[in-house]
């Protein structure tokens, strides 16, 4: 019986959207690590004098890995949302495992407002580079073989490029169906 959704996928994948539907649909709240990281960040560089991306390619992975347990015990006791780049060390709770994903091109569109006065050139080497520090980090964190983007390490993948939300949702009340929800 799954008793949690835990949503992972690149940068600007449409994760955040995602969540936010199913966490109304279900009434269950959101835990979303990134946020978390986001929150630290502004409160460190309120004004932005050190990129998001700089700031989180600088956290210790002791720091890392201290998030992660913590958001699995908030996974594990159920009733939640989550958004987690690597949701592997959940793959034991009873939970569904997402992955959203979307072309390059669309998700530096997405990201237009956040990089003002950047080309779309400039967001996709950002967003590229995002992914690579989240795979540097999720092979410190998980061994050198570990790739976060591996369908093989989830339930469902999602392309929110080809999907509108309201479809994402249907497959996912599919998947769901199949194996029975705990409320």
């Amino acid at each position: 019986m799954i008793n949690s959704i835990i949503l992972s996928g690149l940068p600007l994948s449409g994760k955040t959207t995602l969540a936010k539907k199913l966490g109304e649909m279900y009434h269950w709240h959101i835990y979303a690590i990134g946020q978390l990281w986001r929150d630290q960040w502004k409160e460190q560089y309120p004004k932005g004098e050190v990129s998001f991306e700089e700031f989180w390619r600088g956290v210790p992975l002791k720091d890392q890995q201290k998030i992660n347990v913590k958001a699995r015990e908030i996974f594990k006791a159920g009733n939640v949302i989550g958004d987690s780049r690597y949701s592997i060390y959940c793959k034991d709770l009873p939970s569904l495992l997402v992955f959203v994903t979307a072309d390059l091109k669309i998700r530096a569109q997405r990201a237009h407002l956040k990089y003002p006065g950047k080309s779309m050139e400039d967001i996709e080497h950002i967003l590229q580079g995002r992914e690579n520090d989240e795979l540097t980090v999720g092979k410190q964190l998980y061994g050198n073989n570990f790739d976060y983007r591996d369908s093989a390490h989830y339930h469902l993948s999602l392309n929110s490029g080809m999907l509108s939300v309201e479809e994402e949702v249907a497959a996912i009340e599919k998947v769901i169906t199949l194996h029975g929800m705990r409320k």
